[in-house]
């Protein structure tokens, strides 16, 4: 079936006459976590986007590999008085290296695209440790580690292109992610793993593509 596949493909590739690579940077926001008891009452604060693409444009389509890094982060008021910030760093950062293929609209100008992407994920979970004044005191603070899980990714995007020169592009995006991972801590109190996320994300970037000539 793969050989097929690469037959079927291997016309498109053959009269494919550019190589373009990308570099992009903005900002993402992110759902709560679906079917999360321990995050019921948080807030989402908006987090940083990047990502490096790097696509194989054909005649009406592009296919290739991109890495996205976005910061998830929430917070609520559980702390004593209910005026101090519990932050909950749900991925600091979210890594993610994925394929994509997307459908272009090509004019004189540029072009317009949309598709899928999907890809592994790593996720730098932080595990909240609270502090307390004494035994059985009050919560004084609390201090934060990061432990690095495994996930996945899937999503759609759609962005511009418009070109500068025959080299040089701007660019914008926006995109859809889901994704999924669990981070499971050597001691858990609660009934659930309050570290097995599942949200949705939307990094939205601007930035500059590069066209290689072929």
């Amino acid at each position: 079936m793969k050989y097929l596949l690469l037959l079927l493909l291997l016309p498109q590739v053959t009269i494919a006459q550019n190589f373009e690579v990308g570099i992009l940077g903005g900002f993402n926001v992110h759902s709560r976590p679906f079917s999360n008891l321990s995050t019921l009452e948080d807030k989402s604060q908006p987090g940083y986007a990047v990502a490096a693409k790097a696509s194989l444009l054909l005649p009406k389509a592009q296919i290739g590999l991109g890495v996205e890094m976005v910061s998830i982060q929430e917070y609520n008021y559980k702390m004593p008085q209910y005026t101090s910030r519990e932050y909950n760093y749900i991925a600091k950062p979210l890594i993610t290296p994925y394929l994509f293929y997307n459908i272009r609209y090509v004019s004189t100008k540029g072009y317009v695209y949309a598709g899928l992407m999907g890809g592994p994920t790593i996720a730098a979970v932080g595990v909240n440790t609270w502090q307390y004044n004494g035994y059985n005191g009050a919560v004084s603070g609390y201090s934060t580690a990061y432990n690095s899980t495994l996930g996945f990714v899937a999503g759609a995007q759609a962005g511009f292109v418009v070109r500068v020169d025959k080299h040089i592009g701007i660019t914008g995006e926006a995109g859809l992610r889901y994704t999924q991972y669990d981070y499971k801590p050597v001691v858990v109190t609660s009934q659930e793993n309050p570290y097995f996320y599942k949200y949705l994300y939307f990094p939205i970037t601007a930035g500059v593509r590069y066209r290689f000539r072929t």
